[in-house]
């Protein structure tokens, strides 16, 4: 009888030792995603001036900061 118990003690320990081991899942976090998108229309061009100021134009009519 003790035999008995010994092994229910010895099985119920290592089963528990095996759930402990094994590895655990951590979830991955979430990548942001850009998602870059030709615009409609004419396409365009833009320029820093100097001063600070950016001008926006078509590429078919390209400004100077003058």
């Amino acid at each position: 009888m003790q035999n008995l118990l010994m092994l229910l003690v010895a099985a119920g320990s290592s089963s528990l030792c095996a759930c402990t081991a094994q590895p655990q899942v951590h979830a991955e976090r979430p990548r942001a995603v850009i998602v870059v998108q030709k615009p409609r229309g004419e396409p365009g061009d833009f320029t820093i001036c100097p001063d600070g100021r950016v001008l926006v134009y078509p590429a078919a009519h390209p400004q100077s900061c003058s």
